[in-house]
């Protein structure tokens, strides 16, 4: 009901079970409701980022379709691939390139879910600046939330 999608409830919940899995060691009180919870999250989690990535798509389709700038290209990306700090680079070509879940991001890189996404975040941040070519090339100065002053 939360999803509205089947089969994006019982990926959620498999990925609850997962977590629950992972601290075995950890007593969990009341196992079903912190599985109901925890999948609650992830599929909050995965309906925000299927929306983030809808946006970014429809973006680059009107900056395309618009004619003002050419698409991105291949070799402009993975340049700014290249520029981003390595353990960046790792986490976001295994999840956007290899479409790894975050999971198995961590467990690929040794490092948490959390780490897994800050990482993610830090990336697109980077990722953003580099190939953003509707930038002004001025050196105006910008408020904390991002905005030109």
């Amino acid at each position: 009901m939360i999803t509205g999608d089947r089969s994006n409830a019982e990926d959620a919940v498999q990925d609850a079970i997962i977590k629950a899995w992972r601290r075995r060691d950890e007593p969990i009180d009341r196992l079903v409701a912190w599985i109901t919870v925890v999948a609650s999250n992830e599929a909050r989690s995965s309906k925000r980022r299927e929306a983030a990535q809808q946006r970014a798509t429809d973006r680059l389709a009107g900056q395309v379709s618009d004619g003002q700038q050419e698409p991105l290209l291949d070799e402009e990306l993975s340049a700014a691939l290249a520029g981003l700090p390595v353990r960046e680079r790792q986490a976001a070509v295994l999840f956007y390139v290899f479409d790894l879940a975050v999971a198995d991001v961590a467990s690929a890189m040794s490092v948490t879910d959390g780490t897994v996404k800050t990482l993610l975040s830090r990336a697109r941040g980077h990722l953003a600046q580099s190939l953003d070519t509707s930038a002004p090339t001025s050196n105006a100065a910008q408020t904390p939330n991002g905005g030109v002053a």
